[in-house]
């Protein structure tokens, strides 16, 4: 997958830091997940999330693990952090079907994944 770090546990970090306050619009919260087999595409709730990178803290990331929940979908989603030339916190994905993620679309990856 272009611009995507695959680490050897099959996670896909994005590239786009976690403010420490996002906010979440019904124009940027749809993703969705493919495996080359199965397609995955959930809403992440609407509003404002904070996250705290000194405790490794995430209210989008929880958020987004109750909708996975919910629908009893095979991803897993974590709040990982990156060291570039700054430390920033990104999000974290990985399938927990041992299928392997192979790509990801959406308004919610559009403004919150994507970009570094």
């Amino acid at each position: 997958m272009d611009n995507f770090y695959t680490d050897n546990y099959g996670r896909v970090w994005g590239n786009k830091a976690i403010a420490d306050e996002v906010i979440i619009t019904t124009s940027n919260n749809e993703i969705t997940i493919s495996s080359g087999n199965h397609e995955y595409t959930f809403n992440v709730p609407t509003g404002v999330y904070k996250s705290m990178y000194v405790t490794g803290t995430s209210e989008l990331i929880e958020a987004i693990k109750t909708v996975i929940q919910n629908n009893s979908y095979p991803i897993e989603v974590f709040f990982g952090g990156n060291h570039k030339d700054v430390k920033y916190n990104s999000i974290v994905f990985r399938l927990s079907s041992g299928e392997e993620i192979q790509d990801i679309t959406g308004t919610f990856y559009d403004h919150f994944f994507d970009a570094v």
